[in-house]
């Protein structure tokens, strides 16, 4: 037997009520509307239901067998399905699980780990390094919640993307380096020996298309897969290396070294955050959005530039990074 389940609201509002008028009022619906739902009732149920009596409509043995089942089963699908679900921070005990670049995870993870302790002290945090194939799978599967970084290729009808900031890149060089100045010329760039770093990400690949494009060859003499080897390497050597802004700041406030603007113009670099559409109505990823959106956003990047002031070019045109 199959029943819409607003006719069994119909049942309760009766049986509650004991009057087919004050039942359809209860529901906002019309006397003749609760009627016909009584009517197929009593034909789904082969039972009267209720009857009239001088009090109202009384209930027969079926109905009254049946009475606590219904409600409790109205109250299962009004509390535990159609019930909108609400995330508390504070009780949460869930683990959020981020795909990050090299970058992002550097810049991005101390601070979220900070600030997630701070509003939902007792969830967990998981930073995974996935291609985009492999990442819009777990997507789809549910074993990744964000993806946070530049990622360009990460295209697809099924992916949401939101702005957090914009980044740029500046040669990072020892403090005592030959090359002097705010900005570095075109051929102190070509004649430098430079640390490149390799990671798979799509800014080094972007960066090097466009030296491609023009014509601009670059001197290297050392390969790495990581960004961490590059301050010490740097402080220990005449050697010159590109990096965003971001990530040179944090590494010359460590390390004592210097950063200088490139001799050319490059575009700036969306930092992002994406998930799938299928949680995009998710309440606890609403939650973990906003508050990613609100505390790393162009504001929070000024602030950490302003605040990691080194005398690494304060007036340098490289903090014309795209804000």
């Amino acid at each position: 037997m199959k029943l819409d389940l607003n006719l069994l609201r119909v049942f309760v509002a009766i049986y509650e009520t004991r009057n087919i008028t004050a039942a359809a009022a209860s529901l906002n619906v019309s006397q003749p509307a609760a009627s016909a739902a009584l009517a197929r009732l009593r034909d789904a149920f082969s039972d009267p239901l209720f009857v009239r009596a001088p009090l109202g409509m009384e209930p027969t043995p079926r109905s009254q067998s049946i009475i606590d089942k219904v409600k409790q089963v109205l109250e299962s699908i009004d509390q535990d399905i159609l019930s909108q679900q609400v995330f508390v921070p504070q009780q949460a005990t869930d683990e959020f699980v981020f795909c990050m670049t090299a970058i992002a995870e550097y810049v991005f993870l101390p601070r979220l780990f900070a600030v997630l302790k701070k509003h939902a002290p007792l969830t967990r945090i998981r930073s995974l390094s996935l291609s985009p194939p492999d990442l819009i799978e777990s997507f789809q599967g549910g074993k990744v919640d964000l993806a946070i970084g530049f990622y360009p290729d990460l295209v697809s009808a099924d992916i949401y993307q939101q702005r957090l900031f914009s980044h740029n890149l500046v040669c990072v060089l020892r403090k005592e380096h030959p090359i002097t100045g705010k900005q570095m010329t075109l051929d102190a760039f070509q004649n430098s020996g430079h640390v490149d770093v390799r990671d798979g990400s799509r800014t080094s690949e972007m960066f090097e298309e466009i030296l491609v494009d023009r014509k601009i060859k670059r001197n290297i003499v050392l390969t790495t897969s990581h960004y961490m080897s590059i301050p010490r390497i740097i402080a220990e050597s005449d050697l010159i290396a590109v990096v965003p802004l971001i990530v040179a700041k944090i590494f010359a406030s460590t390390y004592n070294l210097r950063l200088i603007s490139l001799p050319i113009e490059l575009p700036g670099y969306d930092l992002k955050q994406y998930w799938h559409r299928k949680y995009h109505h998710d309440q606890r990823l609403l939650w973990l959005r906003s508050l990613i959106q609100s505390e790393f956003s162009d504001a929070y990047v000024s602030d950490l530039l302003r605040d990691m002031g080194t005398d690494s070019c304060s007036d340098n045109p490289i903090v014309q990074v795209h804000l």
